[in-house]
């Protein structure tokens, strides 16, 4: 069984706890490699931890996360963007997303934003063994 690694951003720990128990409770080939509160930790945490998938908060109490990602050289993991603003969908399209999960979280769109991210994982991987 393949183990995705995941980073889970958002200002909010109410967010993070709740992602956590739907992760842990339903997404079983997840494992959380890393939480940040802050756009500067979350750059630390996907660049030192180098995960497949992170769950992004738009929306930080600092700027948009958006900036963050324009500091990363590549972003080789696959983005779930979640957040409770939808206006930011055509801006975060930008970064070839996998998926958006709208707050308040539900399991469904969760676990639905996980297997469209592992799906592209396991296509990505494919093709580099070719």
């Amino acid at each position: 069984m393949n183990v995705y690694s995941v980073v889970l951003v958002d200002d909010e720990m109410i967010n993070i706890e709740i992602l956590k128990k739907i992760i842990s409770t339903h997404c079983l080939k997840l494992e959380i490699v890393g939480v940040a509160k802050t756009m500067e930790t979350a750059l630390s945490e996907i660049v030192s931890k180098k995960p497949d998938i992170v769950f992004l908060d738009i929306n930080m109490r600092e700027k948009q996360i958006f900036e963050v990602l324009d500091q990363l050289d590549t972003i080789d993991f696959q983005i779930i963007f979640a957040t409770a603003f939808p206006g930011y969908f055509f801006k975060a399209s930008e970064y070839n997303p996998a998926d958006f999960v709208i707050k308040p979280f539900s399991e469904t769109a969760v676990k639905d934003a996980v297997k469209k991210a592992t799906k592209r994982i396991k296509k990505l991987r494919k093709n580099k063994e070719e």
